[in-house]
């Protein structure tokens, strides 16, 4: 599948706005999925765009647990949309501190991630909630399932290995354990926590869409994860091609524009490469509902990467602080 039949156009993008437009209003001003929790504060002048952050966010994985919903053909509780935001705030807490110790040559040791205050505190909201609403360990208790620590064994395994941040295979077989590990293991704990077991063929299915979002992702935050000197799969494909390379890296720096029109253009064959890479992730999806929600990322991604524009960057090799999403 080529880019121009994965990357939405108009009027496609306005359908795909139509559905998350109503969603996005309710989280931006009601933030069901966010009660009682405690955000960090945010400064004044990002205020507005860490709300927006957040409601779309909110809003994308309204959509994700409605079409887990239709196609397991259950009813899930009022709780489960909370219960899957401490979930996503946890996995992100996990994800920032295993970066920062990676880059740092600090221990990897699952039990220790977890100790860690930032994601210690996620843990802590997540056991909380969890024991509120069920007694199922297996919700509970998840991080200490033998699945967790084999899937996490396998991450180290490939993120260590030498050259990986400059190895398109590796960084493609790390979101395979992460992002698509991530978005399935959400899917069971909530069936879980809705007392209803979720076959594999189904789990697949949004593994392959957790792959085809983070790889949205990695276009969206290239600039960032320039800055911030995190591995990005872009950046691993652009080292093979140097004169690509060569154009892409100072617009990066400086922040100008590079649209998807700018890709094809200046980096054609990275591009290709790496919308090659979604087509084949967007094409396994059976579900409309399933290719729409891989398609509301993409909406992120039409522009090219977004450039930080409030705050400064944290960079991998500072010890990561609160989110404040």
């Amino acid at each position: 599948m080529n880019a121009e039949a994965t990357v939405l156009r108009w009027p496609g993008r306005l359908g795909v706005l139509a559905r998350l437009a109503p969603a996005y209003l309710v989280h931006l001003t009601l933030r069901p999925f966010r009660r009682d929790l405690a955000d960090a504060p945010v400064p004044a002048d990002a205020r507005r765009s860490a709300r927006h952050s957040a409601a779309a966010l909110d809003a994308w994985f309204g959509q994700v647990l409605g079409t887990y919903a239709r196609l397991a053909e259950i009813r899930l509780c009022r709780e489960s949309g909370a219960l899957a935001m401490r979930y996503v705030r946890l996995a992100a807490a996990l994800n920032k501190e295993f970066e920062h110790r990676l880059a740092t040559g600090q221990p990897l040791d699952f039990a220790g991630l977890c100790a860690a205050p930032i994601v210690a505190t996620r843990v802590a909201q997540w056991r909380c909630f969890a024991v509120t609403h069920t007694a199922a360990p297996d919700v509970v208790d998840f991080l200490s399932s033998d699945d967790v620590t084999d899937d996490y064994e396998r991450y180290v395994a490939v993120t260590t290995r030498d050259g990986f941040a400059a190895d398109p295979k590796l960084q493609m077989e790390s979101i395979r354990l992460d992002s698509g590990g991530y978005l399935a293991r959400l899917v069971r704990l909530v069936g879980q926590f809705n007392s209803r077991s979720t076959p594999a063929e189904l789990l697949q299915q949004f593994h392959d869409l957790g792959i085809a979002a983070k790889l949205t992702d990695e276009l969206t935050d290239l600039a960032t994860d320039h800055a911030e000197g995190r591995y990005n799969l872009l950046l691993a494909l652009l080292g093979q091609e140097p004169g690509e390379l060569a154009a892409v890296l100072p617009r990066l720096n400086e922040s100008l524009p590079m649209p998807l029109a700018w890709w094809r253009e200046s980096a054609p064959l990275t591009f290709t490469r790496f919308t090659a890479l979604y087509g084949e992730y967007h094409s396994r999806l059976q579900s409309p509902d399933l290719r729409s929600a891989c398609d509301a990322t993409m909406l992120r991604a039409l522009r090219g990467p977004k450039h930080q524009r409030r705050g400064p960057n944290q960079h991998v090799s500072e010890p990561p602080r609160e989110a404040w999403r």
